[in-house]
């Protein structure tokens, strides 16, 4: 079944083409959390210290993949425009060349987290003695599932940016099945069920930390395969192409680079800046680094529709630029910033009131639900200026302007938060509440920038200034 949109069809209404482009994107990110809170809530039924030797390896996982977002955000604006232009032949040598591009990246993320991290990383955290042997079970195998990773989040970027949403949302739904089925059998021991009158004996590996770190790696295996063979299969709504070239292609490569590098080094700045918040939460004892990780997994409730339409925007306005329609990629990425705002305003309503409840989903310790409800409560006021910025990003990275997210992240996380975060917390003695009040100025300033970057208009012409430093087209 073809899913893809004609997104340039001035026949239909803007809000109706955002919507049928952002739904399956939302319904995705949904399904995905209700998936992290039932991981979560698996984890933390087996105690705290097994959240907290979870939490010390998450950071750093959120590192490595932002690495794969860059290669993903290059590669699916590069595809848009092409697509735009009415190019299929080009955007279908991009994808070939996006697949060499995450074998390597694959590869080497995962020899990272196997030969450097796994053993390390706990000990540099400042993890407690009790954490070490569970954190390091948890890493070495979730790195096995990095090249899987990349197939997925890098693929499903791709087929999103020729216009098919649907995909990538069964994609990821078969992902996120496949995990908790994962974790259901391994993280636990045997042991009898009953349903209704009848009793029967299930068998669990009982495993803990790393049965759930197996859920992971059997997760992503499967969607990221899934996602290679939609990639592969001519009949797909986009593919390689007939005789599709393996050869690496320098002019494609330097532009998927000059467009995602910057995304990369954003996804980086803030996984290392929440590498040095993880640490100040884990000096803080086992009860503040679950609260803290506990709190963070909660608040993703308010980034799904946030997240769908940041993705509408960058894929819109990719492809209306590519057909040179500037005026109609204004219009897109204001419908998309309007809708993400109105949802996150509600969803953050929502965090507000049953805050409590959220972290009791995860784990019944009465300390941890207390301080992680205060902190997501905190975080309420500033979801607004998450969805501002987060949309506006998206609608930066689809013209090409990939460098102003980074730069506004640098100072965000950098120069705003951390250095409140050190000094409420050295300085001053506070607790967990040093590191969420500074994060929610964080993103109301990086909310003000952004603001001030999309009114300027700059953005729209940075795909001109990206094909002119090369000396010839893509395909040329």
């Amino acid at each position: 079944m073809d899913n893809k949109l004609d997104l340039l069809d001035k026949t239909k209404s803007p809000n109706r083409i955002v919507w049928a482009l952002a739904w399956p994107t939302i319904v995705e990110q949904l399904l995905m959390t209700v998936v992290i809170y039932v991981d979560a809530a698996m984890v933390g039924s087996v105690g705290v210290n097994a959240t907290a030797a979870v939490a010390v390896n998450t950071t750093v996982i959120w590192l490595l993949q932002g690495l794969m977002s860059g290669l993903a955000v290059g590669a699916s604006v590069l595809v848009g425009r092409k697509i735009g232009e009415r190019k299929m032949t080009e955007a279908q040598d991009i994808l070939t060349q996006s697949l060499l591009a995450m074998m390597v990246l694959g590869i080497v993320t995962m020899l990272i987290g196997e030969l450097v991290l796994a053993q390390n990383l706990p000990r540099w955290m400042g993890a407690e003695q009790d954490l070490l042997a569970p954190a390091e079970q948890y890493m070495r195998i979730v790195a096995l599932s990095f090249p899987f990773q990349v197939l997925l989040a890098v693929g499903c970027a791709i087929i999103r940016g020729a216009g098919d949403t649907r995909r990538p949302m069964i994609y990821n739904i078969v992902s996120n099945v496949v995990n908790i089925v994962g974790n259901y059998f391994f993280i636990y021991e045997t042991r009898n069920v009953t349903i209704f009158r009848w009793t029967f004996k299930i068998w669990g590996a009982g495993m803990g930390v790393g049965g759930a770190a197996i859920g992971t790696l059997l997760a992503f295996l499967a969607a990221g395969m899934m996602t290679l063979w939609h990639l592969i299969n001519r009949k797909s709504s986009f593919h390689m192409g007939d005789r599709p070239s393996f050869r690496p292609d320098g002019r494609i490569l330097r532009q998927i680079v000059k467009l995602g590098l910057p995304t990369a080094f954003e996804r980086i700045t803030l996984s290392a800046g929440q590498m040095v918040i993880t640490a100040l939460a884990t000096g803080m004892g086992s009860v503040m680094l679950a609260a803290h990780q506990l709190a963070t997994t909660a608040e993703s409730i308010c980034y799904m529709p946030c997240y769908g339409f940041s993705v509408a925007a960058t894929t819109l306005v990719a492809q209306a630029i590519g057909a040179d329609e500037k005026k109609l990629a204004k219009t897109y990425s204001l419908v998309c910033i309007r809708y993400g705002v109105l949802a996150m305003v509600a969803s953050a309503v929502l965090m507000y009131i049953f805050a409590p409840k959220m972290i009791w989903l995860f784990i019944r310790d009465a300390a941890v639900i207390s301080v992680g409800a205060a902190m997501l409560r905190i975080e309420a006021f500033a979801e607004p200026c998450v969805a501002v910025t987060n949309v506006i990003c998206g609608a930066l990275k689809g013209g090409g302007d990939t460098r102003w997210p980074f730069y506004i992240s640098i100072i965000g996380m950098w120069i705003v938060r951390l250095s409140m975060a050190v000094a409420a917390i050295k300085i001053f003695g506070a607790g967990l509440e040093g590191i969420w009040v500074p994060m929610a100025i964080d993103w109301a300033v990086r909310m003000i920038i952004c603001i001030y970057r999309y009114k300027g208009g700059k953005w729209m012409d940075t795909w001109d200034n990206i094909k002119e430093t090369d000396n010839c087209e893509i395909g040329e």
